[in-house]
């Protein structure tokens, strides 16, 4: 049983709990204590068998009505966050209050009305930004347009569009109907060039043929490559492998690939996921191996799911790195520094947006905010993206 599994389940336990401590709170205090007490009981123990009942039915989604996603699974997860966000505000509105008020030796009147007045207040709040974040911002797709100027860029490069799509994250959240939509709109960009950086299916191998085939349907005359990510080896990588074989998408493992028609102008490099450090920063396997992969004389474009790669591809004078990973932190609180504070910030050096290299300005990487969603289908200031990117000679 690997640590990321023991993480998600002891974490899910843990908001079960907080549900069935909040519940009771949150009731009419008129009711009898037992009765709240077996009304918690009845609700927690519902709510929560439904991803077991979807696990033991072994279906995709997408061969059942819409309403098991839109009625079904998306509600339970909103009340799954709205517990979580409810409990720790609460415990930390009361842990507040307590220390304010010289820590009451007694639980009395005032102590119940006024637990009992935020856990309404604040669950209220929670369930009403959670039902916005997961049923508008998350289907609010934005396509980033950036144009980046090089100095040295080859003049037949001028101009040259490139549109990047990450974290797709097929499965109970992301619909076929949704992966179609999103090649639609960058085949509509009419790029030269599309790249992909992995997490194509959230975990359930069941989606890998239903997604793919949306995938392949990228037009781009000088081709369309990918990059696996973290997800694609939690799904299965050789069903992953196997799934890209029907394809006409090349995906790139520590290797490189001209671009078509741009053959010893545009040197691609592909960087596999290394699969460690899930929320800290990776520790890839072959640095040696990739660098040795630039051209010199050449545009370099690295694509490598984690965007840690930054850190190496700098010395490398590598002009673009495009990576994914972070979703932008789902959750982004704006007006807090340059680009706002991204839940992701707690763990990663590089989250969402453009960054440049302090020594050589030239030498960049955007950080797209990415498809899909995990743990949550939930984003908040943080609208899923399909990234433009125009390079330009000056």
């Amino acid at each position: 049983m690997s640590l990321f599994f023991v993480t998600v389940l002891s974490v899910f336990f843990l908001i079960v709990a907080s549900q069935f401590v909040l519940i009771p709170i949150i009731l009419p205090q008129r009711l009898a204590r037992a009765t709240r007490i077996a009304i918690s009981f009845a609700f927690t123990l519902g709510m929560n068998m439904i991803p077991f009942l979807y696990l033991h039915a072994g279906a995709i989604l997408d061969e059942r009505p819409w309403w098991h996603r839109e009625l079904v699974i998306f509600p339970y997860t909103i009340i799954l966050v709205t517990t979580a966000w409810s409990s720790i505000i609460v415990l930390i509105l009361w842990l507040a209050r307590s220390t304010l008020s010289g820590l009451w030796p007694k639980f009395d009147n005032g102590k119940r009305q006024f637990l009992t007045s935020s856990a309404r207040i604040v669950a209220g709040t929670s369930l009403a930004v959670s039902a916005y974040g997961t049923y508008h911002e998350t289907r609010n797709f934005e396509v980033s347009r950036i144009a980046l100027s090089y100095s040295r860029l080859h003049r037949d490069l001028h101009g040259f569009r490139l549109v990047h799509i990450t974290d797709i994250h097929a499965g109970s959240f992301i619909s076929f109907d949704t992966i179609a939509d999103i090649v639609t709109r960058a085949n509509e960009l009419k790029p030269d060039l599309t790249v992909l950086t992995g997490d194509y299916v959230n975990h359930n191998p069941a989606y890998i043929d239903g997604c793919l085939q949306h995938l392949d349907a990228l037009k781009a005359p000088a081709g369309v490559f990918g990059v696996y990510g973290n997800h694609d080896y939690y799904t299965g990588i050789s069903a992953m492998r196997q799934g890209f074989s029907k394809t006409q998408i090349p995906v790139l493992c520590d290797s490189n690939h001209y671009a078509r028609g741009l053959e010893k102008l545009l040197n691609i490099i592909g960087v596999d996921d290394p699969l460690v450090g899930w929320a800290t920063e990776a520790r890839f396997r072959n640095p040696a191996k990739i660098a040795e992969l630039v051209m010199p004389d050449q545009f370099n474009l690295l694509l490598s799911h984690r965007p840690g790669i930054f850190k190496m591809c700098k010395d490398w004078h590598v002009p673009l790195t495009l990576a994914g990973h972070t979703h932008g932190g789902q959750v982004i609180v704006p007006g807090v520094g340059e680009r706002g504070f991204s839940l992701a910030d707690l763990f990663l050096p590089y989250t969402h947006g453009l960054y440049e290299s302090e020594q050589v300005p030239e030498v960049r990487m955007y950080v797209s905010r990415g498809i899909g969603t995990i743990v949550a289908p939930l984003r908040l200031f943080c609208r899923p993206e399909i990234v433009e990117i125009t390079l330009l000679e000056g």
